[in-house]
């Protein structure tokens, strides 16, 4: 049996511990967490709102000495938030976002704090090395200091927090106020992206993240047409290595996935494909969720993130944070002009190139809240692609005329419909641990050549699924 489970109120992926025993359920184990079935229950009885619940929860807070104290509040106050979103009562889900940024950076300061006193678990490493020429019979050391996960505190929770801590605490006061505003305006989702917000704010502009709350009037809803993605499968990734049948025992995850323009088509590759996004667009089977946000993660062992992400700033975010969850690569599908910046230099760049950089030789048209086949544009767009311990090679072309030979005869029907509709030809199947069988390459040509008959461009040679997973 597995040792985690998803909480079915806050969607965490909690330690099974966490859920009380209910031998009515299949797994022994309650749906919801012990965390938010207290706070329900609080709410039920009205303790929480009687007794002042953003004051009791601040006090706590005070007077909290240990971590695993601040993660129990944090905890609570993630199952209120879902419960409030739920209720549609936004000033209790803007007073427990608001404990949140304060819990999480406590847990920054009491982190911090344990780095430079008694210092953190660093497995073998942290408990030194075996006396010299004993290491055969000499018992291995252990570090007995607590680990992350004996507080059930994830590795990206903790860079997280960290991060929130170390802001003067004027400032960070400034962007809680800044974000409160806001928020309490009532024109966007209520986020978790403080730094961003309070920033946006504080410097009298629109946040960038108020453009991706609201379907209706996203400035960055702009689907990727189904062609577009084919070409990333049938040509990109064998420049790196990877045919298009080897996708089909991994798993892909979309994290901006809008109406499903990029999830669909993914899932014609792709073993299983997990699809979320910020905002309900309608994309059956996707889970509403805030990619950025430190308390939601993604399955733990999803090999590909493959996004067109959010233009902006959050771009940046999306790459950094999908560098780190995601196993084998990531791949993402941007302007030309995203490249142009020393400030992406320094943060992104410099430290983390992309393994390749795909520019399409035509033009791929992109249209605010639709996919528009007969579209045209000016603008030019790429992928950029990250495979994990890959040195960067040389650019590459996607050849012209992908348009044409990677469009089916079903796209307009089903990828202009909202949302998009779902393959009836490729039906989804349990997930059963193995894999389907894989389907034939939709481009008749070999990858890296033109769809149509122009010029020729050589790929590198390909690699069975074992050198894959190696």
């Amino acid at each position: 049996m597995s040792s985690t489970k998803t909480c079915s109120r806050c969607r965490q992926n909690k330690p099974v511990s966490a859920f009380k025993s209910d031998a009515r359920k299949p797994d022994g184990k309650a749906s919801s967490c012990k965390a938010c079935n207290t706070a329900v229950g609080y709410i039920a009885s009205g303790q929480m709102i009687e007794t002042g619940f953003y004051d009791q929860a601040r006090a706590l807070l005070a007077k909290a000495k240990a971590v695993d104290e601040v993660k129990s509040i944090l905890d609570k106050t993630a199952a209120l938030k879902e419960y409030a979103r739920r209720a549609a009562d936004r000033t209790l889900e803007i007073d427990a976002t608001e404990i949140r940024f304060y819990a999480e950076r406590r847990m920054g300061e009491m982190l911090i704090a344990q780095k430079e006193t008694v210092g953190l678990n660093r497995g073998r490493a942290g408990a030194g090395r075996p006396t010299l020429g004993a290491s055969d019979t000499e018992v291995p050391k252990v570090d007995e200091r607590p680990t992350l996960a004996d507080v059930g505190i994830s590795h990206k929770l903790s860079a997280h927090a960290q991060k929130m801590a170390a802001v003067p605490e004027q400032e960070f006061q400034s962007r809680v106020d800044a974000w409160r505003g806001e928020m309490a305006e009532g024109q966007t989702r209520v986020t978790m992206d403080l730094m961003r917000i309070g920033e946006a704010a504080i410097n009298g502009a629109r946040s960038v993240m108020g453009s991706r709350q609201e379907p209706d009037d996203s400035l960055d809803f702009f689907p990727t047409p189904p062609w577009a993605t084919r070409a990333l499968i049938e040509h990109v990734f064998p420049q790196i290595g990877r045919r298009s049948d080897s996708c089909w025992n991994k798993t892909a995850w979309e994290p901006a996935c809008g109406e499903g323009h990029m999830a669909e088509t993914l899932g014609e590759y792709f073993r299983e494909v997990l699809a979320s996004d910020i905002a309900d667009y309608g994309y059956d089977g996707a889970e509403t969720a805030d990619f950025l946000d430190p308390i939601v993660t993604g399955s733990d062992s999803v090999d590909w993130i493959i996004t067109n992400p959010p233009f902006g700033e959050l771009g940046e975010a999306f790459v950094l944070e999908a560098l780190d969850l995601a196993n084998t690569g990531v791949a993402m599908f941007m302007r030309v002009q995203w490249l142009d910046s020393i400030g992406r230099y320094e943060r992104i760049f410099r430290d983390t190139p992309p393994t390749l950089i795909a520019f399409f030789a035509e033009r791929v048209n992109l249209c605010k809240g639709r996919w528009d086949p007969d579209g045209a544009t000016a603008t030019a767009y790429m992928w950029l692609v990250w495979l994990k311990g890959a040195e960067p090679r040389a650019p590459f072309w996607i050849p012209p005329g992908c348009r044409d030979d990677l469009s089916k005869r079903d796209d307009v029907a089903r990828f202009t419909a909202h949302p998009v509709k779902r393959n009836s030809e490729l039906p989804r199947e349990e997930a059963s641990g193995t894999a389907r069988e894989a389907p034939s390459t939709h481009c008749e040509r070999e990858p890296g050549q033109p769809c149509s008959d122009v010029g020729t461009q050589s790929a590198p040679p390909r690699v069975s699924n074992e050198e894959e997973a190696a």
